[in-house]
């Protein structure tokens, strides 16, 4: 009896646990696991990322260190792009299970509009799906999974995130542009070794040496006569200017060579202490066609805007909101 009892009991107990792995595990959920199973719990086993859309256009993203990124094995990936991107892996859920009678026409409309995403660990693919456009209310999106091994097309769904109002086809983006770190400068005052800045006029220049806690060096660079006396507190603040400066957009390649081959209004020279050196070269920029519309004054270079040349490389436009601060003159140190 007591043996019968036993059997009994574990009999019991497996029903009980096929029944929650079926029913509740998933959320109370009665559907199969392959179809409606987005979201990738553990995005620090992703390996690549690789997003495409019906016009052959795609952007494969990369995992080169903890929390690094490549976008098309070029440049590094913004991070706060690939923080929401992993967010919205991690976090996607289904709102609403699809009437079968609306399923053609939604499919219909990812096989127009929709982006393929295909994710990886290791060399394995775990992941295919497809991210339509938003639901009439906005506040879900249409989106469909695939076999990664097969691709054979499972049903459609309206998925979301959990306690945020919004669709979320926009964080798919595939513009290799779009996906670039804009980072110029993003050191801490200490993290710094020199910073110098060469202006057409002379006596403006000036050069920074960072010598240690509290210690600085002021000069020139171009006859490097040393300040005698100069204001600490006034050096310190303005490194600080280099915590985060970002260039906004990349500059037209047609514009280049002619912008580029023209007298720089300045040239920056950063140091940091690991001896990595970023030198930067802006040029004045046409005002824009409404600029004197927009401010009332007959401006002959675009009061808001500059281009830039990082190392000789990337020729991208920077805001003088950014750089305003930076371009000082040697006389700021002085006061």
């Amino acid at each position: 009896m007591k043996k019968n009892r036993l059997y009994i009991i574990v009999f019991l107990l497996l029903i009980l646990a096929a029944i929650y792995f079926k029913f509740f595990k998933n959320g109370f959920s009665t559907m199969g696991n392959s179809d409606h199973d987005f979201a990738v719990r553990d995005t620090a086993s992703i390996t690549k990322i690789f997003i495409a859309n019906k016009n052959n256009q795609s952007v494969t993203l990369t995992r080169t260190g903890k929390g690094t990124w490549l976008a098309n094995n070029r440049f590094p990936a913004r991070s706060d792009a690939m923080n929401t991107l992993l967010y919205t892996i991690n976090m996607l859920e289904v709102k609403t299970v699809i009437d079968p009678h609306a399923w053609d026409n939604v499919i219909k409309n990812l096989a127009v509009q929709a982006v393929k995403v295909e994710i990886y660990e290791g060399a394995k693919r775990v992941k295919v799906y497809y991210v339509g456009g938003e639901t009439a209310d906005e506040l879900g999106t249409y989106m469909m999974l695939s076999n990664p091994e097969t691709e054979e097309n499972y049903k459609p769904y309206i998925i979301y995130i959990p306690g945020f109002d919004g669709y979320l086809t926009t964080r798919y983006f595939i513009k290799e542009d779009d996906w670039r770190d804009r980072s110029i400068f993003q050191y801490y005052p200490y993290d710094l070794k020199s910073v110098s800045i060469q202006y057409p006029a002379a006596d403006s220049s000036f050069r920074i040496n960072i010598l240690g806690k509290n210690q600085f060096m002021l000069d020139n660079p171009f006859t490097n006569q040393k300040a005698v006396r100069f204001d600490t507190m006034a050096v310190k603040q303005y490194l600080t200017y280099y915590q985060s400066v970002l260039w906004e957009v990349t500059a037209p390649g047609t514009k280049r060579d002619s912008i580029t081959n023209s007298p720089p209004i300045a040239i920056l020279r950063v140091e940091d202490a690991k001896g990595k050196v970023t030198t930067l070269k802006l040029f004045h920029r046409k005002p824009a066609a409404n600029a004197e519309q927009k401010y009332g004054i007959e401006y002959k270079y675009d009061p808001d805007r500059l281009f830039a040349l990082i190392n000789n490389k990337d020729f991208v436009v920077v805001q003088y909101f950014v750089f305003g601060k930076i371009l000082q003159p040697a006389t700021y140190f002085l006061r």
